[in-house]
């Protein structure tokens, strides 16, 4: 559940638990708004080494010693430090609000509105604002038919990353879904800044003029391999095409400038699935630095 919709509901809780302990007590100045300020200070934490120590209700027992109505204020203390606890045991949960799951989407082609279809069904699954591409592999034949899929994605909770997989099989004509790995924020922190967003790829993907790649083909199946890290591409042994708005592919002159950018690298695979050695690369979210200022040579 969001951090922010757990809070809500304590709070809404601390109110209406506040408002029927109100008529039990003597009368005090401000007794209401007491009662939700030490159910919110029995809920509050501090973090030492990834361990969320129970500030709040240390402080409510050695420091804080109400003498009016201090066992309903003691009440709500302690109902604050029960949020607490249930934080902690939710926790560990957190990558399994999606959960191992199978959708059935049918066959995928990029002749018609299912490739779109397909990549808003993941958006809208687990997509959200902290949702970024680690890396996503797809296969298509000439005809423009998906025989298979697998995006690599990373979310972001309050407290944790959580890596995501999502596979599609043409055989089946099933998405499926798997939370992989559950990360501690600060262990992943710097990796996941250089990701690029996962929608960002995804409408990249929509707009891209697939079926211009498949025509230009010369083997029956192109893969089609996304790196969601935004890197520096010194670019020298491969044709080099950049993809503007509109999804058109543009040829790239090589100036001597390094380009960063995301990367979608193309290979050719014949029908008993060796691989050309001719290479393509496109590249979208770019810009241009030039070797020497940025000290960078892929």
């Amino acid at each position: 559940m969001d951090f922010l919709i757990q809070w809500s509901l304590f709070l809404l809780a601390s109110i209406i638990l506040g408002f029927f302990l109100e008529k039990r007590t003597e009368k005090e100045q401000y007794l209401y708004l007491k009662f939700v300020f030490y159910a919110c200070l029995g809920a509050v934490s501090f973090p030492v080494y990834d361990i969320q120590l129970p500030l709040g209700i240390i402080l409510f027992l050695i420091v804080l010693h109400p003498k009016k109505n201090s066992r309903y204020k003691r009440y709500m203390a302690l109902f604050g430090f029960l949020f607490f606890l249930l934080q902690l045991i939710l926790g560990p949960f957190d990558t399994f609000t999606l959960r191992e799951e199978t959708q059935q989407i049918g066959q995928v082609t990029i002749t018609d509105e299912s490739f779109d279809t397909l990549m808003t069904h993941i958006d809208r699954r687990i997509g959200d604002d902290s949702l970024r591409l680690e890396q996503s592999q797809l296969l298509f034949d000439q005809g423009g038919n998906l025989r298979n899929a697998t995006f690599e994605l990373i979310a972001k909770s309050p407290k944790r990353f959580i890596r995501y997989e999502v596979t599609y099989q043409e055989v089946t004509g099933t998405l499926t879904y798997r939370p992989r790995e559950e990360v501690l924020t600060r262990s992943l922190e710097s990796y996941y800044q250089k990701l690029i967003d996962a929608s960002t790829s995804f409408r990249t993907l929509k707009t891209l003029s697939i079926k211009q790649i498949l025509h230009e083909s010369k083997t029956p199946y192109v893969e089609m391999d996304l790196d969601g890290l935004y890197e520096t591409f010194s670019l020298q042994d491969a044709t080099v095409l950049l993809i503007n708005d509109q999804g058109e592919l543009i040829p790239y002159v090589n100036t001597g400038e390094d380009v960063l950018a995301n990367a979608i690298r193309l290979t050719y695979l014949r029908s008993d699935g060796q691989s050309l050695r001719e290479k393509t690369i496109l590249l979208y979210n770019y810009s241009f630095e030039t070797s020497r200022r940025k000290g960078v040579v892929r």
